[in-house]
C-alpha cells in the first residue's frame, strides 16, 4: 500500500512538472528567455497545483475561497494552453528544425488560450440552463405518468468558487419549475459540513410535490459523508437513499426509487470490488417491503454512470440517473471519460427496455471552465411508448 502511494506520488509530481516546463518552453521562453521571474513564478504555480488540494482542506473559508479561485483558475488555463500548444506542436517542431524564431508561435498560444479562458469561464460561470426531456418508457404505466415533472441536479460542487448566492438562484430556478419529484445524484459539494454549511443553507427552500430524493457521489466520501447524509435528512428533511429503496404511490401509479451508493462506498466500507452487492442491497430492500414492480416506474440512482453495467441482473428497472461525467467538461476530455464511464451526457439506450440519462453537472469542478458542454438542470418527462388501450 506504501509503495503504491509513494509510485502515485512520484508519477504526479513527474507529470505536473514536466507539464509546467513545456509550458515554460512554448510559451515563456521564445519571448522572454531565461527570466528569473517566470522561473519563480511557475516554480510557486506548479508547487500551488501539486500541494493545493491538502492546503484546501485546512484552511478557512475565507481563505479557501482565495485560494481556490488562484489554484483552479491556474489549473484551467494550464489545460486550455496546453491544448493549444500540443495542437501547434508540428508548426514549433518545424520552426525549431529550420531555425526560425518561435516567439512569434508563442504570441498566438497566448492569444488563442487567452480567448478560450475567457469563452470557457463564461460558459462555466452563467445561469445553469433547463434541459428538458421526453422518456418514452416500454413498461405499461397509468397516464398520470404523463403529467409529472422530475428534476435532476447532479454535481453541483458547492465550495469556494460556487457558493451561498448561486444556491439561492439555483434553488429559485428549481421551484419555479414546479417539479414533482426532485433527484440529485452525488457530488453536491466540497468540503465539509463545518465548511460548507452555510453555502449550501439555500438549498433547504428546495420543494417537490413528493419529496427530493439524494444520493451520495465520490466527493462526498472525500468530505464526510456521513455528517452530510445526516445533515440532509435531519435539516433538510430529504430522502436519503443508502443501497435502498423508497416507494410512493401518486394516484394509480407507484414509483420505486432505488438508490445506491457511489463506489467508493466500497473502499470506505472495505468491500472489495468483487462482493459489490449495493443494487443486491437496494433490490432487497424494495422487494422486502412488497413493493410492486409491475406496470410501475422503477427508476435507480446511480453516480457513476458505468454502474449500469448492473441493470442486467434487474431487467424490471427503467432506467437509470446518474451524473459525475461533467459531460467531459472541458473538450476533448470528454473521450476520456466516454472510455472510462460509456455514457458521457443526455439519454442513452441501453438494451431493449433500459435507459440511463445523464446530467452533465449543474455546476463545475476544478477551474470554474467549460468548453462544450452547459451547467445543466434536467426537467425529465416520461410517456409510454404505447398508449394504453
Amino acid at each position: 500500500m506504501f509503495l503504491k502511494m509513494l509510485f502515485s506520488i512520484t508519477i504526479a509530481i513527474l507529470v505536473t512538472l514536466l507539464g509546467h516546463y513545456y509550458l515554460y518552453s512554448r510559451i515563456i521562453f521564445p519571448i522572454f528567455g531565461k527570466s528569473p521571474f517566470w522561473i519563480t513564478t511557475f516554480t510557486c504555480l506548479w508547487s500551488m497545483t501539486f500541494f493545493g488540494f491538502i492546503i484546501l482542506r485546512i484552511v478557512p473559508h475565507f481563505l479557501r475561497k482565495i485560494f481556490e479561485i488562484v489554484m483552479f483558475i491556474w489549473m484551467g488555463v494550464a489545460f486550455l494552453f496546453m491544448l493549444v500548444c500540443l495542437l501547434t506542436s508540428p508548426i514549433n517542431m518545424f520552426l525549431n528544425a529550420n531555425n526560425y524564431n518561435t516567439a512569434y508561435l508563442s504570441y498566438f498560444v497566448l492569444f488563442t488560450g487567452t480567448i478560450l479562458t475567457i469563452y470557457s469561464m463564461y460558459l462555466a460561470l452563467k445561469k445553469p440552463i433547463v434541459i428538458e426531456k421526453e422518456i418514452k418508457i416500454k413498461n405499461d404505466l397509468p397516464k398520470i405518468i404523463n403529467d409529472l415533472k422530475f428534476v435532476v441536479l447532479s454535481d453541483i460542487h458547492v465550495s469556494g468558487l460556487i457558493g451561498r448566492k448561486k444556491m439561492k438562484y439555483l434553488a429559485e430556478v428549481v421551484n419555479q419549475l414546479k417539479p414533482d419529484i426532485i433527484f440529485i445524484t452525488g457530488d453536491l459539494m466540497d468540503g465539509s459540513v463545518n465548511q460548507l454549511k452555510k453555502e449550501i443553507a439555500p438549498l433547504e427552500t428546495l420543494y417537490a410535490k413528493y419529496g427530493i430524493y439524494y444520493i451520495t457521489g465520490n466527493h462526498e466520501y472525500y468530505s464526510g459523508p456521513l455528517n452530510w447524509k445526516k445533515h440532509f435528512a435531519e435539516k433538510f428533511h430529504w430522502k436519503v437513499i443508502s443501497n435502498s429503496s423508497h416507494s410512493l404511490k401518486i394516484s394509480d401509479l407507484v414509483i420505486n426509487i432505488l438508490g445506491i451508493e457511489d463506489r467508493h462506498w466500497l473502499s470506505y466500507e472495505k468491500i472489495p470490488r468483487k462482493l459489490d452487492k449495493r443494487l443486491h442491497q437496494a433490490v432487497h430492500h424494495l422487494e422486502q417491503k412488497g413493493a410492486q414492480k409491475e406496470h410501475s416506474l422503477n427508476v435507480l440512482l446511480a453516480h457513476q454512470p458505468k454502474d449500469s453495467r448492473l441493470l442486467v441482473q434487474f431487467p424490471f428497472i427503467d432506467i437509470q440517473i446518474s451524473g459525475h461525467t461533467h459531460g467531459g467538461q472541458i473538450w476533448p476530455l470528454q473521450y476520456i471519460v466516454k472510455k472510462d464511464q460509456k455514457y458521457v451526457k443526455g439519454l442513452y439506450q441501453i438494451n431493449e427496455n433500459q435507459q440511463i440519462y445523464v446530467n452533465q453537472g449543474t455546476g463545475f469542478w476544478g477551474p470554474p471552465m467549460r468548453l462544450g458542454t452547459n451547467c445543466e438542470i434536467s426537467l425529465l418527462t416520461f410517456k409510454q411508448e404505447k398508449e394504453r388501450s
